[in-house]
């Protein structure tokens, strides 16, 4: 009995440790993938298409799909250099940010944006959606695997 009493306190306090250890883990990937989005954000307002294009994974099935058309990974650096060649501006930002974590190989982030453009002919475009990411962490990098944007209104 006293062997007993001995070892369920013991166990108790290893499976708190290790209940905590995957806790600071989860919420490490959760902050590294908001960090992750929004490095994209930011490289979406500078309309830099070869930033936003090499935040995606080069795993076959990486995709972006946006107004019903499915942009495979080959095709996206001349899709982003195509849409922010067409503008002078944009101010695109993430709010109501969240991240679900499945292990430490993949996790979810989903995010509103409200974001605002101006085009070449001095159009001004206000748009809200939702974005949808699929992160895959690669040799310690978190990318985008595949990404969808539904409009708003």
């Amino acid at each position: 009995m006293k062997k007993l009493l001995f070892f369920i306190p013991l166990a108790l306090l290893l499976c708190f440790s290790f209940s905590c250890q995957q806790t600071l883990e989860t919420e490490q990937i959760e902050n590294d993938i908001e960090t992750a989005a929004d490095t994209c954000a930011s490289a979406i307002s500078r309309l830099d298409a070869e930033e936003v294009t090499n935040l995606f994974s080069k795993i076959p099935g990486t995709k972006y799909i946006t107004d019903g058309k499915v942009i495979p990974q080959q095709e996206l650096l001349e899709t982003f250099r195509e849409l922010y060649g067409s503008l002078q501006e944009m101010n695109f930002i993430f709010e109501k940010k969240e991240v679900h974590v499945f292990n430490q190989g993949a996790a979810v982030f989903t995010g509103w944006v409200t974001y605002t453009a101006v085009t070449k002919e001095g159009q001004k475009i206000d748009e809200k959606a939702v974005y949808t990411m699929v992160y895959v962490n690669e040799n310690g990098k978190w990318s985008v695997f595949q990404a969808h944007k539904s409009y708003t209104e």
